[in-house]
């Protein structure tokens, strides 16, 4: 000890002095006191570190699922963009063949496209429905026009049926086309094609065949309709109304003079509203048929065009009349709004009409149509030609403006089942 006085002697006689310490456990029971206090010393100095790693494992569990998903994403990231490299290669390898290939086919650089149709929600009444939705469909350039034909008639007579639509306000004439028979005459092929309509299916009244016996005396011209005493042609004055129209297109479409009405064998038919008549003879009738759209199975189908007699001064006044809808027939307007026009008549049955510069003139559904209403319209003010003149195009469906069009020989051609 540093700076101490005592001598080795002196300590030792001083510790001497203090009290004897005895201990009087078995050495065995010191040895594993020992033993136990050692071990506990070993076990502290592993308790931080092994938390330590329990924390280091709890948190590698807790993100290893969103490295995995990172490192998924990554590799979809990677294979996504190789498949686009892939992918353009491979358009732009197709592309530079099929051009090679329409270099050396000249017939394959003609561009096709592929219509399509609005098909709009249409509620059947012209006030009602926009005219834009009828507008919007468009038209292959080889679709059929709706009406007949010189071009149609080789080999086939053309019948014409005027049939009431489902609510009787209005008489559509249906054409169909039917091959001739040399031993039959025009009006046995009437007769025989009555059961063969499908009105129901166009969307129009079940009309015929007509609730009678017909024959005909061909060298007189003359047709004698015997109807049962139950026929139904006098129930209602819509009913006489409807009978009587269909009678008076009969005669004109077959040439018929005269009609004798007969009940059973006995003279005379006896009406509600006309009283009793043994024969048919049609009432003169003032004005000139011009000719709307009805759409008889919705906005998507191909309007029936439908004429209305109306007295107008010149053909002028009807092609502007049928810009207007006609809300109490349940008729459209089958010239569009955006389509005006100058009228110039040539005496020999030729009508020039020459559009203005801001009419829309487009090669779709509703154009053509409007352009056959016109040649009908046309047609009943007795000429033969219109030329259309000032168009934005040349064709519209198998329509040549470039030329004169005939005005057709019947509307609304439909086919019959096979």
């Amino acid at each position: 000890m540093k700076g101490s006085k005592w001598s080795d002697e002196q300590l030792q006689e001083l510790l001497s002095q203090m009290p004897k310490i005895k201990d009087s456990r078995d050495s065995r029971e010191i040895y594993q006191t020992i033993q136990i206090k050692m071990s506990k010393q070993k076990k502290k100095t592993w308790i931080m570190p092994a938390a330590a790693a329990a924390a280091a494992l709890l948190l590698l569990f807790i993100l290893a699922p969103n490295l995995m998903n990172w490192q998924d994403s990554a590799d979809k990231q990677i294979e996504i963009k190789s498949d686009q490299s892939q992918s353009s290669e491979q358009i732009t390898g197709d592309n530079y063949s099929i051009a090679e290939d329409k270099e050396s086919d000249p017939e394959s650089l003609v561009k096709e496209e592929d219509p399509q149709e609005d098909h709009a929600q249409f509620s059947g009444d012209p006030e009602k429905d926009s005219k834009s939705d009828i507008s919007m469909k468009s038209l292959s350039s080889e679709a059929s026009p709706t009406a007949v034909y010189e071009e149609d008639l080789a080999g086939k007579e053309v019948l014409t049926y005027s049939i009431p639509d489902k609510e009787a306000q209005n008489i559509v004439p249906v054409s169909v086309l039917v091959d001739n028979d040399p031993d039959r005459s025009k009006f046995d092929l009437f007769e025989v094609t009555m059961s063969k309509l499908t009105e129901e299916a166009w969307g129009l009244s079940d009309y015929y065949p007509l609730k009678a016996n017909l024959s005909f005396d061909q060298g007189n011209r003359m047709l004698t309709v015997d109807v049962p005493a139950d026929h139904p042609y006098s129930r209602s004055s819509a009913e006489e109304y409807l009978l009587e129209n269909v009678l008076s297109d009969i005669m004109k479409n077959l040439e018929i003079k005269k009609i004798n009405l007969r009940t059973e064998g006995k003279a005379g038919i006896e009406f509600g509203h006309y009283g009793y008549i043994d024969e048919f003879i049609p009432q003169k009738r003032n004005g000139n048929l011009i000719y709307y759209f009805l759409y008889s199975n919705g906005a998507d189908s191909t309007p029936f065009l439908v004429p209305l007699r109306e007295e107008l001064n010149s053909v002028k006044d009807a092609l502007k009349a049928m810009k207007q809808n006609r809300t109490e027939n349940n008729l459209h307007a089958s010239i569009p709004d955006n389509i005006d026009f100058e009228i110039e008549e040539i005496k020999d049955g030729k009508l020039i009409i020459r559009f203005d510069n801001e009419s829309e003139i487009v090669d779709n559904a509703p154009t053509l149509h409007a352009i056959e209403a016109i040649l009908l319209t046309a047609k009943d003010f007795d000429f033969d030609t219109v030329k259309l003149e000032n168009a934005d195009v040349d064709k519209i469906g198998k329509f040549d403006l470039t030329e004169e069009l005939k005005v057709p020989i019947a509307a609304n051609k439909r086919d019959l089942p096979n």
